[in-house]
């Protein structure tokens, strides 16, 4: 029987960007399914930071 190599650990670094990755990927997608665009001022009013506004408007 083969045994599985165990998973190394993500660091913090890296789930901080996975999640952040994920959060971004569900705004976009709810924004896009509602409204039909992406309303970063919106965004703004309701606390995300300008660094994931960033990447939102790069992705």
């Amino acid at each position: 029987m083969k045994a599985t190599a165990k998973r190394r650990a993500k660091s913090e670094v890296e789930l901080l960007d996975h999640a952040a990755g994920n959060l971004m990927r569900a705004l976009k997608r709810d924004m896009l399914k509602k409204d039909g665009r992406i309303d970063y001022e919106k965004l703004r009013k309701e606390g995300y930071s300008e660094r994931l506004l960033a990447k939102l408007e790069q992705a």
